[in-house]
This record gives structure tokens, C-alpha cells and sequence, in this order.
């Protein structure tokens, strides 16, 4: 889908529009020869893709590779200036894009794409430097793939105590790879807790387990419950319950609990993550995989 240029197809090549006007033309007809070929000052040439649709909501990394051609030079690629090429990124779930977010991304100024959750919808906006006036540059050919192939890596008895400030319930996880998102994180703990459980006799005789500490709720609400006399409190050795909060490109976050108290804990544990791996644009202009 044109967005800035229009396409010669003498050439095979999408260029930008020139900007001259009616006003700038005063040498008369004989003196222009060619229209897009006369750029009075340099502009942007920017193409946007048609929307794509994925079928179903997927978490994708982009790849996209551009090819640049001189107006008039087929053999001779463009130069990029500092901040280009410029790719735009939308995502969404409606099918014209209208609760779209999205990224931008740069050569130089912010390289990395940290993905936009699972949708179903994208679309691609690429904008390059026009070039010099007398010999703009445009595109040859943009291949565009939405890739969903994860990465996957074990963490193995790791300490939550370690990362544990002191400060807050959350403990925040280094990953050994860098995603541009996580996908889904398992963990599973190989240490028990120190937790507390009260026990009682019911009103029938028989022995009850309380998840509730006595006093938190007034006797006889519950058929079943104990008195407080009849209650009593010991320490008991339990596996953890273990919160996913939040993941980043490095790291996830995680709160630990004993399941009885919900009190903050720490353990060892396994963990298994999985994610996109990271993309960047290089040199050449280029959004690739960087890992």
C-alpha cells in the first residue's frame, strides 16, 4: 500500500513524490525531464503494508528486510540517514486496526522490539531518507515476516533469597537470555516453607484442619468449625504458592507465600521460561533476529 512514493515501473522501484509545485516550475516545459527526479528539498518515503491478518491471537517477532535502489542506478543502494529506517509496528484484535497500539522503532534511537502481546491483526509502516535531491533513493523490495518460533532456557535451584531487598513481597528473576517477550514461565519449588496450621476436634469427634486462623471468623459460622478452646496451633513444613506478577525482557517477577498465613516466604526453585527472541534493527537497515 503507497503511502508517500508511487511506483515506476520502468525501474521496479518505489520513489518518492517530488515536492516541487505549480510555482516552482518556471524554466519552461522543455527543461524538466523527469518529474520525481527534481526534489526541492529532502522528504521521507514512506510505504505501509496492507493489513495482516493471523487467523487467531499469536505474540509474533517482526523480521523485515529492506532493499534500497538509487533513482536511476540499478546497481547502487541507498544511504540511510541517522534516524532511519523508521519501522512502525501496530497490533491489534479488531480487523481494521482501530484499538491499535504500537512501536516505533529506529535505527539509532530505540532498536529494540519488546513486542505487543497476542494479537491478531498487524501492519507494518517503513519510512526511509529520500536522498539527495538530484538523485533520490526508494524501495526495491520489502520482505515482512511475523515469526513465532520461541526460545526456551531452564533456571535450576535458584535462591529467591538472593534477589529478596528485604523491602517487598516481589522477587525479581534475572533470565540468562533476552526476549523481546516472555511468553510463559513454570516455576517449581524444590524447598518447603515454615507455615502454621490450626487443628481442633469438630462437633462430631472428628479431627478438622482449619485454613482460617481461629478468631478470624466467630464460632459456629461454620458447620463443623471448633471453638477456640478446643483449637490449637502448630508449626507444619509446606510446599510454597508461587505468583507470576510480571515478566521484561531479562527478567520475571514472582511473590512467594505460605499457602496458610499468606505470608511472605522464600524457596529454592526450578523454573522453566519461554519467549520470542530479540530483534533489532542493523546497519544495513534491517529489523533481524539479534540472538
Amino acid at each position: 500500500m503507497a503511502r508517500t512514493g508511487f511506483y515506476d515501473s520502468t525501474q521496479d522501484l518505489y520513489l518518492p513524490k517530488d515536492t516541487n509545485t505549480w510555482a516552482d516550475l518556471t524554466g519552461g516545459w522543455d527543461t524538466y525531464t523527469g518529474w520525481y527526479q527534481n526534489l526541492s528539498a529532502s522528504t521521507e518515503l514512506e510505504w505501509t503494508s496492507n493489513i495482516i491478518d493471523l487467523g487467531y491471537q499469536h505474540k509474533v517477532y517482526p523480521v523485515i528486510l529492506i532493499t534500497t535502489r538509487l533513482d536511476g542506478d540499478d546497481t547502487v543502494a541507498g544511504n540511510y540517514g541517522a534516524d532511519f529506517p523508521e519501522i512502525t509496528i501496530e497490533a491489534g484484535n479488531a480487523s481494521d486496526l482501530s484499538d491499535a497500539t504500537s512501536i516505533v522503532l529506529t535505527r539509532t534511537s530505540n532498536p529494540t522490539y519488546t513486542g505487543l502481546g497476542a494479537k491478531r491483526y498487524y501492519r507494518v509502516t517503513i519510512a526511509i531518507n529520500s536522498g539527495t535531491n538530484s538523485q533520490p533513493q526508494g524501495m526495491r523490495g520489502i520482505e515482512i515476516r511475523l515469526l513465532t518460533d520461541a526460545v526456551t532456557e531452564t533456571i535450576e535451584q535458584f535462591d529467591s533469597s538472593t534477589v529478596d531487598d528485604g523491602s517487598s513481597t516481589s522477587r525479581v528473576i534475572p533470565t540468562n537470555s533476552t526476549y523481546s517477550d516472555i511468553s510463559f514461565v513454570g516455576v517449581t519449588p524444590t524447598t518447603l516453607v515454615e507455615d502454621t496450621v490450626v487443628t481442633g476436634v469438630s462437633s462430631d469427634g472428628s479431627s478438622v484442619i482449619l485454613y482460617v486462623a481461629t478468631g478470624y471468623v466467630n464460632t459456629g459460622y461454620f458447620v463443623g468449625d471448633v471453638g477456640s478452646s478446643s483449637a490449637t496451633t502448630s508449626n507444619i513444613s509446606i510446599p510454597p504458592l508461587v505468583q507470576l506478577v510480571s515478566t521484561s525482557t531479562d527478567s520475571f517477577t514472582i511473590r512467594i507465600f505460605k499457602p496458610n498465613t499468606a505470608g511472605d516466604a522464600n524457596c529454592t526453585f526450578d523454573a522453566l521460561v519461554s519467549g520470542l527472541p530479540p530483534v533489532a534493527i542493523d546497519i544495513n537497515g534491517n529489523l533481524i533476529r539479534t540472538a
